[in-house]
């Protein structure tokens, strides 16, 4: 064992460059590997663990005090699947979002429920620099609110900004004092928000809503048919132990309310724990993809590079190793040293990574706070890292194995002659060299001389240009607000007009509109929620199917029966084109055909889309209904504001010009995503490029040893450092070239169904990769240039060859 650590040690010690570089490898890929793991892992952990802590049940409901009252309640809890609910009195009231005292209405259609602050369930409030909990948090005053972690996104809240909510006839403004942790509803990705103000406010908004509803009434439209304030009732319903013994889910439970009470079989507002979580870590699991295959992506890399070092250490110390065996120690004992030193130093590398992954995510978790609706706390070393590490272990003490077990080649006599039995130059290019292009041939000489030496090489440039060009097309599909958009099948509405009074018609407010900017299109749409299967699911009717720009299978619908649905839905129910889809309204059964699959972050693919007087139809409503706006989109999108101000000057308060479109509040969720992906992506290239640099230098370092005689004698008969240097860096240039046009052929076949799977849980499941062939020309040529660079760099070294030194050799 003593001889095996001391010529594990020596042979460290003398090769220390290769080693140093095997480390950083194996470092970044246990750094990034165990990064991606422990913020998955946190925050998944840290979303159970709040939805127990504010006593959320396993499925999350709400709707009018007269539809969600006593008799529904005993219904639901007569079911043996129900243990235990619990309610709550909320307020859904139109809310304004201000900015410093200037109204931006950037989420004027969404509703924004309003609960009383409970000393029972505080909440868990955010410390001001937000990376973690207020220990006692001060309940609000009167005139503050605590708001969900996802304002400070959309709209971009910060403490001290103010809301204003339209309580009937009355205005109040409130001030945001902090943000709060909320695991049901407090993700950017859900339609509905919720804010928590003082229990005095609530008592008196309270009572408004109440003389409203006996003013006004109260019916299930009110939900979605107008902003009107309305007050609801929030339930919590907990499987009972029962049924979890039974091994039923979230999902179950609402599926039986659905089934077996008449409230569950009509509401539109019921969601399971499951369902909300998926929404809150829809980002989080695609973002954790997408850095596991880059990670996988920086482990191929660095296992190429070790198996391609043993290969060159075999060769470059062919002479001692059978000088060792002529002194009687076995292939066996030399193999484990090689193996020692090699998993040894990976295995030190991936350790540290794992570490430095630990210092990391706790300083990234508050960002992703954003995106979730929770703050999670890193609680150290997860097994599922730890899990991970032990497998690349084993797999570089399998492939070092594997590949140590060329030392059992080794003679002692073959040693003596340096591993040849003859001293020979082979070479299937058969044509003389001539003075032209000298480089270029003798690179080329070089290259099917010694083939074998360059097969990482080709694998590395295979593998990083693939990904370099794969995260490009994504970056070029999500580059700008446009494109987004329409790569997650949203249509932008750039001006909103509702006509409140019968005086003005649409024509008079198109008439204002193009004296400003230029329409392109205008359209009517209607939305509501339906439940089908205990889930609640969107709906949309719109009078222009030409805005449906992302059908995957089949088409838009063109008749009032038909309708397109998102992919996640189809699967779920098992809906194929031609199917017959029945949906309940009222009670009456309404009977759609599908006519297609749609590819869009619509509902996260569970949305269903309609004709306008199809909708209307299906779900008893006028289609003159003046409620119903007008949405138009605009030649340029820059002149939104101007348009805005100039149509509320010509009509004042005749119309309602604030953003009612469907996908008006989605902005700044669409900016989040675009920026999050991009800079993952274009950060991932950078560190491509230097892992690029890294592996050729690691490669190169082998290969000066083993050519030395070579290049001394180049030297000899004339040829300067330069030319060599240059020759040198010809052969890394043509084989990466080779290797980077392969792998950028790869990911234009497949690249796009690769992300297509990645996204398919928003509903995209037809991505396309943004990336012009003259992209990938200039991708392709500036990779291979990176590592032409890389190589002759690194080919410095031939500038020491001494030719002296080699004769005395």
């Amino acid at each position: 064992m003593a001889l095996i650590s001391t010529l594990a040690c020596a042979g460290i010690k003398r090769n220390k460059g290769s080693f140093l570089g095997l480390f950083f490898l194996m470092a970044l890929t246990s750094t990034v590997l165990c990064f991606t793991v422990s913020m998955y892992v946190d925050l998944n952990e840290r979303e159970a663990d709040a939805l127990a802590e504010m006593q959320a049940g396993d499925v999350y409901a709400f709707d009018l005090p007269a539809s969600l009252n006593t008799d529904v309640l005993a219904e639901i809890q007569a079911l043996d699947a129900v243990g235990s609910i619990r309610t709550n009195n909320t307020l859904r009231i139109p809310t304004q979002y201000l900015a410093n005292s200037t109204s931006v209405d950037k989420n004027a259609t969404a509703p924004t429920f309003y609960s009383a602050w409970n000393a029972d369930l505080p909440l868990n409030v955010l410390t001001s620099d937000g990376a973690s909990f207020e220990e006692n948090p001060e309940a609000p005053s009167d005139n503050e609110l605590y708001a969900p972690i996802a304002w400070k996104t959309a709209p971009g809240f910060t403490v001290g900004d103010k809301v204003r909510v339209v309580a009937g006839h009355e205005e109040r403004v409130f001030t945001i004092k902090g943000f709060f942790e909320d695991p049901q509803m407090g993700t950017p990705f859900m339609e509905i928000k919720r804010a928590c103000i003082a229990t005095s406010a609530f008592a008196d908004l309270e009572k408004i809503a109440c003389d409203l509803a006996v003013e006004q009434g109260e019916s299930a439209e009110s939900f979605y048919g107008n902003l009107n304030m309305l007050r609801l009732v929030e339930a919590n319903i907990n499987l009972s132990e029962e049924a979890k013994a039974a091994g039923l889910d979230s999902q179950d439970l609402t599926r039986i309310i659905s089934e077996n009470t008449t409230w569950g079989a009509t509401t539109s507002g019921m969601f399971s724990a499951t369902t909300l979580t998926g929404y809150a870590m829809l980002v989080i699991i695609i973002g954790s993809a997408i850095m596991g295959v880059f990670a996988l992506l920086l482990f191929i890399v660095a296992l190429v590079i070790c198996v391609h070092a043993i290969s060159t250490s075999i060769e470059e110390n062919y002479a001692d190793y059978g000088t060792l065996k002529a002194l009687g120690i076995p292939h066996r004992t030399l193999s484990q040293i090689l193996v020692i030193e090699y998993s040894g130093v990976s295995f030190i590398g991936l350790c540290v990574g794992l570490a430095l992954s630990s210092v990391l995510t706790p300083l990234a978790l508050p960002f992703f706070a954003q995106l979730t609706g929770v703050l999670a706390v890193h609680k150290g070393i997860t097994p599922l890292a730890l899990g991970c590490i032990i497998v690349l272990a084993i797999l570089v003490v399998g492939a070092t194995t594997l590949k140590a077990r060329k030392l059992s080649r080794i003679s002692p006599l073959r040693a003596f002659r340096g591993g040849s039995t003859e001293v020979h130059f082979t070479s299937l290019l058969m044509r003389p060299v001539t003075g032209k292009l000298l480089e270029l041939q003798l690179a080329l000489r070089a290259l099917i001389s010694a083939k074998r030496r360059y097969i990482g090489l080709l694998t590395c440039a295979i593998f990083l240009c693939s990904f370099i060009v794969l995260v490009f097309g994504v970056g070029g599909s999500l580059g700008s607000q446009g494109s987004a958009l329409d790569t997650f099948g949203m249509w932008r509405s750039d001006v909103s007009v509702c006509l409140k009074s019968d005086d003005i018609t649409k024509e008079e407010v198109e008439q204002v509109i193009t004296k400003h900017a230029s329409i392109t299109r205008s359209w009517q749409e209607v939305f509501t929620m339906v439940n089908l299967g205990g889930e609640s699911r969107s709906f949309v009717g719109l009078s222009d199917l030409d805005l449906i720009e992302k059908v995957s299978e089949g088409r838009a619908p063109k008749l009032d029966n038909e309708a397109i649905i998102g992919p996640n839905l189809a699967r779920s129910l098992g809906l194929t084109i031609g199917d017959e889809f029945v949906i309940t309204v009222d009670g009456s059964p309404r009977t759609l055909i599908i006519t297609g699959i749609i590819s869009a972050m619509f509902n996260a693919g569970y949305g269903t889309i309609l004709t306008y007087d199809g909708f209307c139809e299906a779900f008893n409503k006028d289609p003159l209904d003046p409620a119903v706006g007008y949405q138009y989109s605009l030649e340029n999108p820059n002149d939104a504001e101007e348009v805005r101000q100039a149509l509320e000057a010509e009509f004042g308060e005749a119309i309602d010009a604030r953003p009612s479109g469907l996908f008006s509040d989605t902005t700044d969720m669409v900016e989040l995503i675009q920026t999050l992906f991009i800079s993952l992506a274009y950060g991932m290239t950078v560190v491509a490029a230097m892992l690029a640099f890294l592996a050729v230098s690691l490669i190169t370092g082998r290969m000066f040893s083993a050519e030395r005689h070579d290049l001394g004698v180049y030297r000899a008969l004339g040829f300067t450092s330069r030319t060599l240097r240059l020759q040198f860096a010809l052969r890394f240039f043509l084989v990466s070239f080779a290797g980077c046009a392969l792998g950028a052929s790869l990911t234009l076949l497949g690249g796009g169904w690769l992300v297509s799977q990645l996204f398919g849980m928003f509903g995209i499941t037809h991505f396309e990769l943004e990336v012009t062939p003259i992209i990938v020309s200039i991708l392709t040529v500036g990779f291979a240039v990176v590592f032409f660079a890389a190589a002759y760099f690194s080919a410095r070294a031939i500038k020491r060859i001494n030719v002296r030194e080699l004769v005395v050799e």
